[in-house]
């Protein structure tokens, strides 16, 4: 669809313009929160399937729901 792939494609964290419109925070303070949840291991998968969303577009996506 058309509407899902204009989605995917701007919400992403690397387009550092877009973080500040969804989320309100400025690229700095919205990398805290991304390098706070690493150093938590959320980038461990442990035994099960590996993540195939980036751990910041991870975050980005709890941040704006």
């Amino acid at each position: 669809m058309v509407v899902d792939l204009a989605v995917e494609q701007v919400t992403r964290a690397d387009r550092d313009e877009w973080v500040p419109v969804f989320t309100v925070l400025p690229m700095r303070q919205f990398r805290k929160p991304v390098r706070i949840v690493s150093g938590r291991g959320g980038e461990q998968t442990g035994t099960g399937r590996r993540w195939s969303v980036p751990l910041a577009d991870r975050v980005l996506l709890i941040a704006v729901y």
